[in-house]
């Protein structure tokens, strides 16, 4: 496969700008990488990135559950559609059945693969921290691919770390951190299908309603979080 790494550093531009797989899930809050529904600290363990099945979209919550996916491969140029198309503007059932909060996420997922286990997990952000984190991860992919290496070791070993600085008014701000500490052939295996959600039951489901509210009036949920939700990626638990 040919990757055009233009798409890559154009990818990586976008997320400085802020704008149900079955793997395991890894968060990070305030400092600390967490493994699955324990919460295992795994700082300073180290993984192979997926950067070329870095999945980018909207994940859909209702009533501590995925109900939809419109997400894509960002290596194919997905674009994900505006929050205005996706519905669900009514505020009071967002109350009832999701804590008031927005139920559509825009997020980023990077699945990583452990060098001798073949364990897959998944890590998603919505976070400024995140963005910036995988920005540099893409940039240093597209530079590796660039650079043509004999040995075709193309995807990065990465090892899980954290940084912080004193914000002047909220304190200490964690920031996830990606550290490139070598390079490995990919494994030799297709990339998975995209995630699919089961159907919620009829009780869960949505009432059909046209979209009547303006761009104007779908304020993104990030317009509600403190700084330092910015750079946690502690996503509604499935």
């Amino acid at each position: 496969m040919t990757i055009d790494t233009k798409v890559l550093r154009s990818l990586a531009a976008v997320l400085r700008e802020r704008g149900g797989q079955n793997v395991s899930r890894l968060n990070y809050a305030k400092g600390e990488w967490q493994l699955g529904r324990d919460k295992t600290k795994v700082n300073g363990t180290q993984w192979g990135a997926h950067v070329d099945w870095l999945v980018r979209g909207w994940c859909r919550w209702w009533d501590a559950r995925i109900t939809d996916y419109r997400v894509g491969y960002a290596i194919d140029g997905f674009i994900p559609p505006s929050r205005e198309e996706l519905g669900d503007h009514d505020r009071d059932e967002w109350r009832i059945w999701n804590r008031g909060r927005d139920p559509w996420q825009l997020a980023w997922s990077l699945p990583l693969w452990n060098q001798v286990s073949g364990e897959e997990l998944l890590w998603t952000t919505d976070t400024m921290g995140g963005y910036d984190c995988l920005s540099a991860l893409l940039t240093a992919f597209a530079d590796r691919i660039d650079s043509k290496p004999a040995d075709a070791k193309t995807h990065p070993i990465v090892e899980l770390a954290s940084g912080s600085y004193r914000h002047p008014e909220r304190g200490l701000i964690h920031i996830p951190i990606l550290d490139i500490v070598g390079w490995k052939a990919p494994p030799d295996k297709p990339r998975p299908p995209l995630p699919k959600a089961e159907p919620a039951p009829a009780l869960l489901r949505p009432k059909t309603e046209p979209a009547l509210v303006s761009a104007s009036e779908v304020k993104p949920a990030a317009q509600t979080r403190s700084i330092q939700d910015e750079f946690d990626d502690e996503l509604p638990p499935i």
